[in-house]
């Protein structure tokens, strides 16, 4: 049963969801990409630079073990405006690391403890709370993309859970 979990989440943390991030931005344009609807609320740029720090560091240092310090304020405060081409960069490379950080995992790794115990008790929590992570703001940038493009995005959940193998047809 481990191996089917293990890749259950490696399938939609590497695959569904920046495949549902990819088709939401695709149709936006640099400036959509950093718009925000007040000071308080984030762009979908803000949000896809935050996935990239947050699965960079639970993920591919925590359990992929390479070097990375986060600096978690400065993805949200971050204004730069960096073309879509450069934030999704950035998001791919994260994603490569993923799936080199998941070749390495093994189903006995899942009860393994947790590296941030005061967080998840073990290794299959941590990769449940990063799928579900991305999952909640993989949602929030298709939102936000609908509300630019009527239709631009429509059942990109289902097209990507079939697409990227999450689903068998």
């Amino acid at each position: 049963m481990n191996d089917l979990i293990l890749e259950a989440l490696r399938i939609r943390i590497t695959r569904v969801f920046p495949a549902q991030i990819r088709a939401a931005s695709a149709p936006l344009t640099d400036e959509q990409l950093w718009w925000r609807p007040n000071e308080s609320s984030n762009s979908l740029a803000n949000i896809v630079i935050h996935l990239t720090g947050s699965i960079n560091h639970f993920l591919n240092r925590n359990l992929g073990g390479i070097d990375f310090t986060r600096d978690r304020p400065a993805e949200f405060a971050n204004r730069s405006e960096a073309s879509k081409a450069e934030v999704l960069g950035a998001f791919d490379a994260m994603i490569a690391e993923a799936e080199r950080t998941f070749a390495k995992l093994t189903p006995e790794q899942l009860p393994d403890p947790s590296p941030e115990p005061k967080l998840n008790a073990n290794v299959f929590e941590d990769l449940l709370g990063v799928a579900m992570h991305i999952s909640n703001h993989a949602g929030q940038i298709v939102w936000i993309a609908k509300m630019f493009q009527e239709g631009s995005v429509d059942e990109v959940w289902i097209k990507t859970h079939r697409s990227e193998g999450a689903w068998k047809r």
